[in-house]
Order: structure tokens, then sequence, then C-alpha cells
């Protein structure tokens, strides 16, 4: 039986999974898992993600808009609360020129509803350049890779 964990994903796991680890003709059974998630509403990202999505990969931008109900708007409390996060990390979005706001609202996204951040950024330790994992430690947050979440829902997809 898996978790009932509802998971924010970035844009970094799910091009990672669609480019590099789990392609779809080598691993439809990891996507149909993927997919399962989104109906059930356990798999979310703010709307940014997929934007941001458009401009790495047409194909996962085509099969993820097919399952639109996955990306959520952001309401007044997770824009107020990207704000506090931007005021408080205003370098991760600042120094990249790949770098948008789209990191800021994984994060405020998943804190104001209190859901499980997925990514796949590696920390870079320096506040100068944060990456999505420096951040939520430095807020209290423990991300998890998308292999932990595999792991966590127990899915053999191999």
């Amino acid at each position: 039986m898996s978790s009932s964990k509802i998971y924010c994903i970035d844009t970094s796991s799910l091009i990672a999974a669609w480019q590099e680890r789990y392609p779809i003709e080598n691993f439809p059974v990891f996507w149909k898992k993927v997919d399962e998630l989104i109906s059930q509403s356990r798999l979310v990202a703010p709307t940014d993600v997929l934007h941001e999505i458009t401009k790495k990969s047409a194909e996962l931008q085509k099969w993820l808009k097919q399952r639109s109900q996955m990306f959520r708007e952001l309401d007044d409390q997770t824009q107020i609360e990207a704000g506090n996060i931007l005021q408080a990390f205003p370098r991760l979005v600042a120094e990249k020129k790949v770098r948008t706001s789209e990191d800021t609202f994984v994060i405020a996204l998943a804190r104001v509803g209190g859901l499980q951040i997925v990514t796949d950024e590696k920390p870079t330790g320096k506040q100068e350049r944060p990456n999505i994992p420096d951040v939520c430690m430095a807020l209290g947050l423990t991300p998890m890779r998308l292999l932990d979440l595999i792991k966590a829902e127990k899915w053999i997809v191999g």
C-alpha cells in the first residue's frame, strides 16, 4: 500500500525523467504510474513548471498538457509565500539566465499546501547561488529526489 502523500514536483525532475532516466518508450510503466498520481491529484506543480518545460521538451510539454489538472495557479496565499521566499533568498532566481521564478513557486506551493517537494536539483551549499534543496533546508523542509518518490510509492517499473 502506497502512501497518500501529495508531491509538488519541479521542472528538473520531470525533464531528467523524460529525457535521461525513464524515456517513455523504454519505461511506459513509469509514466503510467506518474499518470495515476496525477489523476489522483497526488502529483502537482505550479503552472510555471509547464511553461518552463515548454522551453526544454516539446514532447514532454505535450504529454503534460493532456494532464492539465496537475498544474496549479498560484492563489494569493501562495503568491505571498513566494514573495517571502524571494525576499529571504533573492539569488534563487537572480543568478542563472535559465532560472525563472518556477523554483520559488514550487517551494511556495509546497509550503502553503504542506506538500512534499520533489526535485532533482543538487544543493549548491552556497547562499549566493542556492538551488531548491538549499532553500528547503534553510526553511526546515526535506526535499526528495524522483528516485525517493519511486521508492516511497513502492513502484516496480523495470
